[in-house]
């Protein structure tokens, strides 16, 4: 088993070029789990099925591990089987029927379903203008993760669609740069050639011509997520913590996305201000499933 992980680590330093500290996490995250296997009889990568996957992260549960270390362990294992599908070393993924539902605890952000997501994208009436509106919002919600307080504040001159970027004051002397996806750019390109004879320099405008507000947004935002039948408890905020959430499960550093939302908290400080605008729009672009 070890082989294989050595293999792995080997794949992702020099072919996918991550970082030794990313490196060093999967390899600690997989021997883990390699040495429960095999400790339970299991001694191949071919022999791990769901039920054993499970059995581990139960483990990890009796073992007391923080819902981010837990998290983080079934991300690594999803990554491996992955990467040995790709390499036909394996025919199926056991990690495939294991959610991050199954560690989440009532303090648990909320994160949506792929499903969820397409649901609560097809409310807007895009026959509309503000149902144009609505869905270049909810994109770069999702998109970006950007929050309410930024939406609110985004001005024309900070959208470059040719780009496919956004120019953001974070900071009085901090302009960071957000990646956009193929749906947001569609979507927000619409937007903004339908409203392109407003007098307001904001982007998202109510009927009246003025800015949305944070009670607007929100107001919205409730309607839609009945509209879709969904839970009705779920905030925009949602959208921002799946951002994350589906960041990670598809192989994103946790400093990257720290950077890519603009947030430089004391432990990652260092990590963020080495990384250029292409490295973020790589990772972006790689990782991100509406790219």
């Amino acid at each position: 088993m070890q082989t294989k992980i050595d293999q792995f680590i080997d794949y992702l330093a020099n072919q996918r070029g991550r970082s030794m500290n990313t490196c060093d996490n999967y390899r600690h995250d997989l021997e883990k789990a390699a040495q429960f296997f095999v400790k339970n009889g299991i001694e191949n990568w071919a022999n791990v099925d769901q039920y054993a996957a499970i059995n581990f992260i139960a483990q990890l549960k009796t073992e007391q591990k923080a819902k981010t270390t837990i998290n983080r362990q079934i991300s690594s294992l999803k990554q491996f089987f992955r990467y040995l599908l790709r390499t036909q070393q394996l025919s199926t993924n056991p990690m495939d029927f294991i959610d991050r539902e199954k560690v989440a605890t009532t303090s648990s952000p909320v994160v949506l379903t792929a499903d969820e997501i397409k649901r609560l994208f097809h409310v807007p009436n895009v026959a509309t203008t503000n149902g144009v509106r609505d869905r270049a919002l909810l994109e770069l919600m999702y998109g970006t993760g950007m929050q309410v307080s930024e939406l609110i504040n985004l001005k024309r001159d900070q959208v470059y669609l040719d780009l496919r970027i956004l120019k953001l004051q974070s900071e009085a002397d901090n302009q960071r740069i957000v990646p956009l996806g193929q749906f947001a750019v569609e979507w927000l390109g619409k937007y903004l050639a339908q409203t392109k004879n407003m007098a307001s320099p904001f982007v998202f405008l109510n009927r009246q011509g003025e800015p949305l507000s944070r009670q607007g947004i929100w107001k919205n935002f409730k309607s839609w997520v009945t509209k879709a039948e969904l839970d009705p408890s779920i905030t925009p905020q949602a959208l921002r913590q799946t951002y994350i959430a589906d960041m990670i499960d598809h192989g994103s550093d946790w400093q990257a996305i720290q950077a890519l939302l603009g947030q430089k908290s004391q432990r990652a400080a260092n990590q963020y201000i080495h990384y250029q605008t292409k490295d973020l729009i790589k990772i972006f672009n790689q990782f991100h499933p509406r790219a």
